[in-house]
């Protein structure tokens, strides 16, 4: 128990299969993935955490863009799905990416092998400074606004009836959900589609700071951590290639 509360490599590790777990049948049951595709994951993944156990830098690279790309994939699904499955998916890929590149995962793959432990769970997920929230909500708002004029489309109006002087469609701004518009030079906003859109990207904005926040201090932060006297070197050869042979 003394090892769960001052975490290193091994308990990191897996805690990140348990969320990956936790994310593939979640998927599974919310229908965005297939069971096929949901086992398969479980499967590469674990291998290459095991990898990662083993001294892999090259499996680690792999793990953290998969995180990457699935949290890419999840989070700009928000606003189009508007689904609590979803929302949950974007959170944990996150999560992943950050135990991903904790001092702890990051020493157990250095081709000199730096032991260490976090003091708790709690120094893995720091708390953000106060200027990251009002920043990640300030850029999502900005970023709803740039890619309202970056993105126009035709759509219907609804009520309307067609006249010889008049179209039923009409240009509609907003990414991905159209929530500017307007209909005989009147503009129209619609409101649930613009919250969508500015949930969507002060979602990425605010995650994207934190897990680059993260990164940068977390050089800084080393100092805190402890050495693991516990951690045994890895059986196999401490070959950098990893994968690559």
């Amino acid at each position: 128990m003394a090892q769960w509360r001052r975490p290193g490599a091994d308990e990191i590790l897996l805690v990140f299969m348990l969320l990956a777990v936790i994310g593939s049948i979640w998927s599974w049951l919310s229908h965005i993935a297939s069971p096929q595709n949901a086992l398969w994951s479980i499967v590469l993944t674990a291998f290459l955490a095991w990898r990662v156990s083993r001294g892999g830098r090259v499996s680690r690279m792999i793990l953290i863009i998969i995180s990457g790309v699935n949290y890419a994939a999840a989070a700009l699904a928000i606003a189009r799905l508007w689904d609590r499955a979803i929302m949950a998916a974007a959170i944990i890929y996150a999560a992943q990416i950050a135990l991903l590149v904790s001092p702890p995962v990051y020493g157990r793959t250095k081709p000199t092998l730096i032991p260490v432990r976090a003091r708790g769970w709690a120094q893995l997920l720091p708390r953000p400074p106060a200027w990251l929230l009002p920043s990640g909500l300030l850029a999502g708002g900005l970023l709803t606004l740039a890619l309202s004029h970056g993105s126009v489309d035709w759509i219907p109006v609804l009520g309307c009836r067609p006249a010889a002087s008049s179209a039923c469609t009409a240009l509609a701004e907003g990414y991905p959900l159209r929530w500017l518009t307007a209909y005989q030079n009147e503009p129209v906003i619609f409101n649930g589609a613009l919250l969508k859109d500015c949930a969507q990207w002060a979602l990425v904005s605010t995650s994207v700071l934190y897990l680059a926040w993260l990164w940068l201090t977390t050089p800084t932060g080393a100092s805190d951590y402890v050495t693991d006297t516990t951690s045994q070197p890895p059986v196999t050869p401490r070959i950098d290639t990893d994968l690559a042979g």
